[in-house]
């Protein structure tokens, strides 16, 4: 038997100081998108990153939340990271929160893309996030704040696939 009602899925992209998020009720209708951040130096990053984590798991109250964690397939392990990622999903499971943890990044029948042209993928499935895409990246500038965002939203796609 097939659910009727929608599902709440809450999307995050992980940095070390922050993360782009997109909740999301079905394949067409998002409900919030942001990044939260903690900017200072020497900061409790970790701490105020699940502070805001848990605001958004009370707000929307999410079915399920998807993750990247490109730690294990890269050279280098995050420890950090990785303990965060664990913290994370040890909060959405003691919510009920089904969590799945994605490695590969999005891409469309095999091909791969570059973050900007998936981020216009992203935004061309929903529109209302075109006024949220940056420019194209240059090779000698840093990536845009808002890339997270849509990093969160080509998770839903992976997930769907």
């Amino acid at each position: 038997m097939r659910r009727k009602t929608p599902i709440r899925i809450l999307a995050l992209d992980l940095h070390p100081r922050s993360f782009g998020y997109v909740v999301a009720e079905s394949p067409s209708r998002l409900l919030d998108w942001g990044v939260s951040s903690d900017r200072r130096k020497h900061g409790a990053g970790n701490v105020l990153v699940l502070k805001r984590l848990r605001q958004l798991l009370d707000l929307w109250r999410p079915a399920a939340l998807v993750l990247h964690n490109p730690s294990k397939k890269s050279r280098r392990p995050s420890p950090k990271k990785d303990r965060l990622l664990e913290r994370i999903v040890t909060e959405a499971r003691s919510r009920r929160i089904i969590v799945r943890v994605s490695v590969e990044r999005a891409a469309d029948q095999g091909e791969i893309l570059t973050k900007y042209e998936n981020a216009r993928r992203v935004a061309e499935h929903f529109p209302v996030l075109r006024r949220e895409l940056p420019p194209k990246r240059r090779a000698w500038e840093s990536e845009h704040y808002c890339m997270s965002i849509f990093d969160a939203a080509a998770l839903l796609f992976s997930q769907r696939q």
